[in-house]
């Protein structure tokens, strides 16, 4: 490897939205980017279930297509021993290695200089004693996010890695941020990002791996609940102003954020790799998501009984495992009995693995204080357990892009596991 080389995650980003602000004259990096370096296209699964980003990364980080890698839930990579990631082929060819939030990662490496799992992703943490405590800080906001709070430990943690990380240069830009979190939606996502990029440099600048990676997944969620705001969306849906006022455009607020992140990148003198897996285009009707908010009480309220452990993932589901198979079969026939008494409409899916259920909570519409769900039994409070998370603005496209500072002789468009050995080639 003759320079050093980041691979930088901007999951799921639109890259023709961003062709728009930069048509309207923002985003000064990623126009320098896209016209110095050009981007390409990727491709990936035909099935629309499968296009998930935290199956498509794990195509990316293993050349393996999902027929192949066979990972279909978030977090089922930490028992897939048999998968060999990017990070662990760089590590055996004799390189240092680093990571920030790497998705659907499991970290089995040797010594890495610095390894930050995700936030759904149960697996070690590596690197100085403050990394681990803001790893678990940055998860529990994550995963509390719906519900809206943050443990003091937790506030403790993040502000101790500010100070440690961000550059003085920098506080005037948090401080701005921080003053907008109750009058515009999005800004609590766009700090977490902003976060994570300062403490990536901190931590390269420090060790500067040969080989390291940045996953940064609030564009993503963004996109997801308010791309109807965005100035690059022309269709015709909205969101309602007591969610997202007209006058607001998140998309752009996080655009502007990579976008001086990028800027950073440029000044390092590495090579960078961006990669997106997928991206998202408009949702064509109104979808609610909802979260669970505590889920082993609920499950307790609807009789079942005789799991072991509730993990929560991204947003909506949620994973139960069990000791036996048997009590983990009759939960499952438990949880799908469950419908809406007001239009008949399914609640949850499951996927049984024998001894584990992963649960989305897929209900679609409204739901308001007088909500009934009826299976094995009826739960008239159900609003009681949930929490409002989002209206669904953006949804999964197969295609993805990439854009290499070292080379842009690829072909216009290309398989997503070629990624994995493009980058493996230049170990």
């Amino acid at each position: 490897m003759e320079r050093k080389t980041i691979l930088i995650g901007l999951n799921e980003l639109n890259f023709s939205y961003i062709q728009s602000y930069i048509d309207k004259g923002s985003l000064p990096n990623f126009k320098y980017i896209f016209e110095t370096y050009g981007y390409k296209e990727t491709t990936s699964e035909d099935q629309y279930e499968l296009l998930e980003p935290w199956i498509q990364w794990v195509t990316l980080h293993t050349g393996k297509t999902y027929d192949e890698h066979q990972v279909f839930r978030l977090g089922d990579i930490v028992n897939r021993e048999d998968l060999e990631q990017l990070w662990e082929i760089a590590e055996k060819k004799g390189l240092s290695v680093g990571a920030i939030s790497p998705f659907n990662v499991a970290n089995r490496l040797e010594k890495p200089v610095f390894f930050v799992p995700d936030p759904w992703t149960k697996t070690k943490i590596s690197g100085e004693a403050f990394v681990e405590k803001v790893a678990m800080a940055v998860s529990q906001a994550v995963n509390d996010n719906a519900q809206g709070g943050l443990t003091i430990d937790s506030v403790l943690a993040i502000v101790r890695a500010y100070l440690k990380v961000v550059p003085m240069t920098s506080y005037g830009e948090y401080v701005a941020l921080a003053s907008k979190i109750k009058s515009k939606v999005g800004i609590k996502a766009v700090i977490l990002d902003k976060l994570l990029g300062d403490l990536f440099i901190q931590q390269w600048k420090k060790y500067q791996p040969d080989f390291s990676s940045l996953f940064l997944n609030s564009g993503a969620h963004i996109q997801h609940h308010y791309m109807f705001n965005s100035i690059a969306y022309d269709g015709p849906l909205k969101n309602p102003d007591w969610y997202c006022s007209q006058d607001q455009d998140p998309l752009g607020l996080i655009l502007k954020e990579y976008d001086a992140f990028l800027g950073k990148m440029l000044k390092l003198n590495t090579r960078f790799i961006v990669a997106t897996g997928l991206h998202q285009q408009p949702h064509k009707h109104n979808t609610f998501y909802w979260r669970l908010k505590k889920h082993a009480e609920f499950l307790e309220q609807i009789n079942i009984k005789g799991f072991s452990n509730v993990i929560p993932r991204m947003s909506r589901d949620f994973l139960v495992e069990f000791e036996d198979e048997q009590k983990a079969a009759k939960a499952h026939k438990v949880i799908e009995s469950y419908k809406s008494i007001t239009d008949n409409i399914q609640m949850f899916t499951v996927d049984n693995r024998g001894l584990s259920l992963f649960i989305e909570l897929t209900y679609p519409n409204d739901i308001d204080d007088n909500f009934i769900i009826k299976g094995e039994f009826e739960v008239k409070n159900f609003k009681d357990y949930i929490a409002f998370v989002a209206i669904k603005n953006g949804e999964h496209n197969g295609i993805g892009y990439f854009l290499d500072s070292e080379t842009n002789q690829l072909p216009d468009q290309f398989e997503l596991t070629k990624v994995f050995d493009h980058i493996v080639s230049s170990f």
